[in-house]
């Protein structure tokens, strides 16, 4: 959280609720709001299980007749298999009705000729995003040798293959594009570094201004709107998540509403109102669950 502080001049701007409503769960939401947009880490899951009642809250809303979509900011496997992941888990989640950061940031590498290193996995099915992509360990030739940096998922990066991707920047400025904003990702005893953490120490330490993909920023919610069955009034929105910083801070600058859940993401062991004065992102509602 105090890192989100520090690189919050970084993120987009949105003025928030005048104050916030509390509530039990969404369904207790259902009247005011037409679409709910839900997060996955802290809305859906902590780490790999879901979240208790989460399908359930899901079927409920489509049953209000409600839209239900996830705009997720996990990019270091494709789309299919987050879907595949909350079909396993019994949640009714098309598809089609599921926006990651990963897309956004497809639609800005199609059609490059640039030779890319990845921050990934060997599953991360970097041939769907580009052409050229090299994975990055920790051969230092290897990024040498790219046109551009991508940072994808972080699940085996290291601070040695951080130092070899700060040396090869300051050896050669080359851009640097990021999949995943987040800080980091919530687990049930721990919490994550994401891309945007490394992004982020990138830019602190002089060598690139990266490009983000994902939510707070506004290429992730302009995608959300395409799946939509029918225009909605931005007041019927509500983008649902854990983290001020890229969920509550983005749905308000996308002109939705915005419902923080407290009592599994990053804000599960904070003081909710101190941190909410101290960010300075409200929320319309909170809810201590999906």
């Amino acid at each position: 959280f105090e890192r989100y502080l520090a690189i919050a001049d970084r993120l987009p701007r949105a003025a928030g609720a005048s104050h916030s409503v509390h509530r039990a769960h969404l369904g207790e939401l259902v009247d005011d709001i037409d679409v709910f947009v839900l997060d996955g880490f802290g809305v859906l899951n902590v780490g790999h299980e879901p979240i208790a009642g989460a399908a359930l809250r899901i079927a409920e809303l489509k049953r209000a007749g409600c839209q239900v979509r996830v705009l997720t900011n996990g990019a270091t496997m494709s789309t299919d298999v987050t879907c595949g992941k909350y079909a396993r888990w019994g949640m009714d989640i098309a598809r089609a009705d599921v926006v990651s950061s990963r897309d956004a940031l497809a639609r800005a590498l199609h059609g490059s000729r640039l030779n890319w290193g990845f921050m990934g996995l060997p599953a991360s099915d970097l041939p769907s995003l580009v052409n050229e992509a090299v994975l990055l360990g920790d051969d230092a030739r290897a990024y040498a040798a790219v046109d551009g940096f991508v940072l994808l998922g972080a699940g085996d990066w290291s601070a040695d293959r951080q130092a070899l991707l700060v040396a090869a920047l300051r050896e050669r400025a080359r851009p640097v594009m990021v999949g995943n904003p987040d800080l980091t990702a919530p687990f049930p005893d721990a919490f994550s570094f994401e891309p945007g953490w490394y992004a982020h120490a990138l830019q602190d330490a002089g060598v690139a201004v990266p490009r983000f993909f994902g939510k707070p920023f506004g290429n992730a919610f302009e995608p959300v709107l395409e799946t939509l069955d029918r225009p909605v009034d931005p007041s019927r929105i509500a983008m649902v998540g854990d983290t001020l910083h890229t969920d509550i801070l983005g749905g308000a600058a996308a002109g939705w509403r915005t419902v923080l859940v407290t009592g599994h993401g990053l804000l599960r062991s904070l003081d909710v109102e101190r941190s909410i004065e101290r960010a300075g992102i409200r929320p319309d509602w909170i809810v201590p669950t999906t």
